[in-house]
């Protein structure tokens, strides 16, 4: 246990790990600098420690991957007997193809998979394989794929160092807007790869949108690449493929796939993905075994279980409809929208004032033992009291939220601020 203050804990981390974490969302800046917990100690089941020994209900799990809660029997121990079997090989393991031949029967597009580290690898490998394969450069995308050069090139606070020419090749449509789409091709005929989109993320698909994007894409010979990142084994066993039944042409998964271990993979129909030993995506811990061997055990699970999505939708969407009728009760301009595996909260009001309710929310939330962020994920771990415990904190919270309001503003929130306020979610502006 520390006995230095959350700001001290903070600045010490500062001098040798720049923004203090290797992942943005965790960065210190995104939570509430004072308030919230700042490093990990431990995790169990639904809970994470704090270095000061402060036990959390955590609602983000480890943003997405712990669908079965931290530390889970069944997947720990079929790492760690892998461990005794090796982490790594000269040779291909032979669990690589017992793996790929499961994915094939619950993911309806993976007739053949490859296996990568991480989202990245797996998104800018299929991407990689889909300019190959048109012999077209262009990249028609919506939503966020990674920090590669081709994705992240798009996103405004995060391109820094990306090169120019990356910004002319990659073209941004929007979700639940297929004329979006349609522009760019018009707009670069003969040019487009592939369109790469989350299947959903909060908004949800309307007037068969993922269907339109797909006949869009083919249309124009573009190749359809799903990113599962976040839906895959979290809205279904076989993704958000499965669950609105529109099957791309490649699909990338990670986080919940393997529960916990490093893993990713780019799955896809054969006609495309046996075109992958013509493009060089290579690497040294492609393969890596404990990844692979929770995945199967994880995989396992879900079959012989059989209510886990059922469970996780349902119990988000009990966590969702609940805290609108707080919101409403209170008449305040929140709402929390997406589906149950992972609902999201939003502020209707302009980015000052959004981040105040957001910054007071959050931090009430967290001095309640509650890790918290706008962005929920859902597990198999959770249960309903755990969302009884969220929907108490959001009344006492909503009570004062409104009964500080004057007009359309929130400024008088600053008041019963104790940390600071939540920052924005982009790199730091080089000073």
């Amino acid at each position: 246990m520390t006995h230095k203050t959350k700001r001290e804990q903070i600045s010490d981390i500062l001098q040798f790990i720049p923004a203090a974490s290797q992942t943005l969302s965790k960065n210190p800046t995104q939570f509430v600098v004072g308030v919230s917990p700042v490093t990990a100690s431990y995790a169990k089941g639904a809970y994470l420690w704090d270095i000061e020994g402060k036990p959390y209900l955590d609602l983000i799990l480890a943003l997405g991957p712990m669908i079965f809660g931290y530390g889970n029997e069944r997947i720990d121990s079929a790492a760690h007997k892998q461990i005794e079997r090796g982490t790594i090989f000269s040779l291909p393991s032979e669990n690589e193809i017992v793996l790929a031949r499961l994915l094939a029967d619950v993911v309806p597009c993976a007739e053949m998979s490859r296996f990568v580290l991480n989202g990245a690898d797996a998104t800018t490998g299929a991407v990689r394989l889909a300019r190959h394969i048109t012999k077209r450069d262009h990249v028609a995308v919506c939503g966020y794929h990674g920090y590669e050069d081709w994705s992240i090139c798009v996103r405004n606070g995060r391109s820094a160092g990306v090169p120019q020419i990356n910004k002319t090749l990659t073209h941004e449509f929007v979700y639940n807007d297929i004329a979006s789409l349609r522009q760019i091709f018009l707009d670069n005929p003969g040019e487009i790869a592939a369109v790469v989109l989350e299947p959903v993320a909060s908004e949800k698909p309307l007037d068969g949108f993922l269907e339109a994007v797909k006949n869009v894409a083919h249309e124009h010979g573009a190749i359809l690449i799903f990113d599962e990142m976040v839906t895959g084994f979290r809205w279904a066993i076989g993704g958000a493929q499965e669950y609105f039944g529109v099957v791309p042409d490649i699909a990338c998964f990670g986080k919940a796939i393997s529960c916990g271990y490093p893993l990713a993979a780019i799955c896809g129909k054969r006609e495309y993905m046996r075109h992958m030993d013509e493009v060089f995506v290579s690497m040294t811990f492609a393969g890596f075994t404990l990844g692979i061997a929770s995945a199967l055990e994880a995989i396992t699970m879900m079959r012989e279980l059989g209510d886990v999505h059922t469970h996780m939708h349902r119990t988000g969407e009990y966590l969702i409809g609940k805290a609108n009728e707080v919101f409403t009760a209170n008449n305040l301009p929140i709402e929390f929208i997406g589906y149950g595996p992972h609902p999201v909260m939003r502020v209707k009001l302009p980015e000052g004032d959004s981040r105040l309710v957001k910054t007071y929310i959050m931090q009430e939330m967290h001095k309640a033992g509650i890790l918290f962020n706008s962005s929920m994920m859902i597990g198999y771990i959770h249960t309903e009291q755990h969302m009884n415990e969220v929907i108490a904190v959001l009344q006492s919270a909503c009570l004062v939220i409104a009964s500080n309001r004057v007009g359309d503003s929130f400024e008088n929130l600053r008041g019963f601020f104790e940390g600071d306020i939540v920052a924005p979610r982009s790199v730091r502006v080089e000073q």
